[in-house]
């Protein structure tokens, strides 16, 4: 194990006296030997060791085993502890809401989406999700665990964010601390074990016989050597001590920070030799304010019983100890962590009892009696070797069925209260952990409704709720000393991989560093906060959710937004923002045809209001021209009138006049047609009388 990648601790330790370095040495001995005799700690490695055994199937104490052996009894055990606490740990799986990073102050506002990708990115390759996931194991099934946060010595060049879990065993807490996130905390040991060779290696100061020589001379005292083992322990302690502070406003980053005494002066001969600010002003000054305070400041030792290794002050800004814990359930009384197995163990050994039992009856339980005189079966000896056979049959003595000669009795019947208690005990077992067969998938009834599934399901993830609620407070806590340890440490310009509105792509961070210039990108430089959805959620649940509200919305339109249904839906992220970005496009649509609509149903009024001025005006100009119109009729039917006057008195004297004159004509022709007459007559008495002397001469 190499100490130095494994450590919170990179810096070069505080210079001290031998004094100090004892005085502090006996100190943490002493808080040690009384954390270690504490109850809180005796009582949870005791319970811990014991629930570890539950889940692994080892659920018989040593008296019970040879009890069992004694009497020839094979030690089965039906564990039904490790699926219900495997349930836990896929719901805590499934749950990946990751915190999100939202600013403090709206002047980050534009570093935010940056700082949320690069604390996605260092989470993933931290790979804290997985660790988080491990630590809810070990809370589940013991009641608690540490999650560490260190920055990796192996390339003194490139320090590396990395995370890791610390199991309950590996860790001593302060037996007087009551507060979930340590806040109360006077200190806290972890513990790491070496070899020989490795601890010659890591540590050449310490002398692994003498280190071995105390622990053994001295027993009442911590041990820092398994003998059982062979192996040397070295602890790490981290602790609050009171000190004078001095607050000053950070001229890089314009944050307030606190400086102990040697870091104020050292950050004083900076400031009163000159230091470069981003816009490239330079920052000069004889004295530079700062308010002096007292506060609890977080200091660490490294030490073995025999000496201290190293130690100084803590390392980091976020002004806690680099550990996180994970608590399931607590005992007020005793102040003691205790996981979901505690409340299984009863019922646990109860079912192995009483199955054990049951099964123990049937095979030892006797069979039905065969009863029978002497001579009464023809060849005996068949029948005990071949009567269990299905298709064997007996012949007997003749006459001895009607005289009585063979009689069988019945099995005694084993109590069903062996079954009773067997399911009280199975459902005992459900209701203390709050595990029941919904959240199992088990089905309970062929024809049950699908909301009456949904409802129990939500009441056993109520029960459930201390443990997920804890769960959700330690990684809102890691989220937040991580992301200082980003802002810390990740100060040089790089690449990382975002998951953005577009996809997977890599982003610059760090590379512009001023604030007024554009592509300003420093993440060191913003103050954050984290969120983590409020609901445990697991998969099932968010897609049956999500049909849930698809339903409703087909049943009631324009009730649902569509945004919330793509938030249940377990889509990937770049689907979710395509289905959002045509969402956006639609209701702009929607919202540009609805003005178009407007403008033209405006635009119509106003057409219409136009067209009845001018219809009105045509009117008045049909009014005026019909009335023009009309008179000029008049006028010319009066003229008209005047004219056909004046002509019938023309017509009137023509006619007469004509009249006249064709009498006068017809007068003159019958005159003329008179003398015609007359002469024709004349002529016609000329010719009879010529005729008439023709014949006279001739005779």
């Amino acid at each position: 194990m190499n100490y130095e990648e494994d450590s919170a601790i990179l810096q070069k330790g505080q210079e001290s006296s031998p004094d100090d370095d004892i005085s502090l040495l006996n100190k943490m001995m002493e808080w040690l030997k009384t954390t270690e005799t504490a109850t809180s700690e005796s009582d949870w490695r005791e319970m811990a060791k014991e629930s570890y055994d539950f889940y692994a199937g080892k659920q018989d104490t040593a008296e019970v085993l040879e009890l069992l052996e004694s009497q020839s009894r094979p030690p089965t055990v039906y564990n039904e502890v490790k699926p219900k606490v495997d349930m836990l740990i896929g719901l805590a799986s499934q749950n990946r809401k990751a915190p999100m990073v939202f600013p403090v102050e709206t002047n980050d506002a534009s570093l935010a989406e940056i700082a949320n990708g690069a604390f996605k990115h260092f989470r993933r390759t931290a790979r804290v999700g997985r660790n988080e996931v491990e630590c809810f194991e070990h809370m589940a099934k013991a009641g608690r665990s540490l999650l560490h946060f260190y920055v990796s010595g192996e390339d003194p060049y490139n320090p590396e964010l990395k995370s890791k879990r610390i199991h309950g065993r590996d860790y001593w807490l302060d037996p007087l601390s009551v507060e979930y996130d340590l806040s109360d905390a006077r200190f806290i040991f972890v513990d790491k074990y070496f070899t020989k060779e490795d601890l010659e290696y890591y540590f050449p100061d310490l002398n692994a016989d003498e280190i071995s020589q105390l622990s053994q001379g001295n027993p009442e005292n911590p041990s820092f050597y398994s003998q059982e083992r062979d192996m040397y322990r070295v602890t790490e302690c981290w602790y609050r001590k009171i000190e004078k502070v001095y607050w000053v406003q950070n001229p890089l980053t314009k944050r307030n920070e606190p400086l102990t005494t040697e870091e104020y002066k050292d950050f004083s001969k900076k400031i009163k030799g000159g230091i470069t600010l981003p816009g490239g002003q330079t920052l000069q000054k004889e004295q530079f304010p700062a308010i002096e305070k007292l506060r609890k400041t977080i200091h660490y030792a490294v030490f073995s019983n025999t000496k201290i290794i190293k130690r100084g002050p803590s390392p980091y800004k976020h002004g806690e100890f680099p550990y996180v814990q994970f608590g399931a359930y607590k005992d007020d009384d005793t102040n003691c962590w205790f996981g979901a197995i505690e409340m299984m163990k009863d019922p646990q050994r109860g079912i192995n009892v009483m199955r054990r039992q049951l099964q123990h009856l049937l095979q030892t339980s006797p069979k039905g009696l065969f009863l029978h005189e002497s001579g009464a079966v023809l060849d005996i000896e068949q029948y005990e070797s071949r009567s269990a056979e299905p298709n064997f049959h007996m012949e007997l003595a003749p006459g001895a069925l009607g005289k009585g000669q063979v009689k069988f009795t019945e099995q005694p019947q084993i109590s069903p209260v062996y079954a009773q208690l067997i399911g009280l005990d199975t459902q005992t077992m459900k209701d203390a952990s709050g595990i029941q067969d919904s959240l199992l998938g088990v089905q309970t009834s062929s024809r049950e409704p699908g909301v009456t599934v949904r409802m129990r399901q939500e009441t056993g993830m109520a029960v459930l709720f201390i443990i997920f609620d804890n769960y959700r407070e330690s990684r809102l806590q890691a989220g937040r000393q991580f992301l200082s340890l980003i802002q810390q440490y990740v100060t040089d310009a790089q690449l990382i991989r975002i998951d953005g509105e577009e996809g997977v792509k890599l982003k610059e961070i760090n590379s512009q560093k001023d604030p007024n210039a554009p592509g300003f990108n420093d993440i060191s430089t913003g103050k954050y906060d984290l969120v983590v959805d409020e609901a445990v959620e697991n998969q099932t649940m968010r897609m049956a959710t999500a049909q849930m509200l698809t339903d409703y919305s087909q049943n009631n339109p324009n009730t649902v937004p569509p945004d919330l249904i793509m938030e249940y839906s377990d889509l990937p992220l770049t689907a979710i923002m395509k289905v959002k970005e045509y969402n956006k496009m639609m209701l702009e649509r929607e919202e540009r045809i609805k003005m178009a609509s407007v403008q033209a149903s405006q635009q119509s009024i106003e057409g219409k209001l136009e067209l009845e001025k001018m219809s009105l005006a045509v009117k008045m100009q049909l009014g005026e021209l019909d009335a023009s119109v009309k008179i000029l009729i008049e006028e010319m039917r009066n003229k008209t009138q005047k004219d056909i006057s004046q002509d019938q008195l023309v017509i009137n004297h023509a006619e007469q006049t004509d009249s006249r004159e064709h009498q006068k004509e017809m007068h003159e022709d019958k005159l003329m047609m008179g003398h015609l007459e007359h002469k024709d007559k004349i002529a016609q008495a000329e010719d009879a009388a010529a005729s008439k002397d023709n014949k006279g001469s001739g005779g």
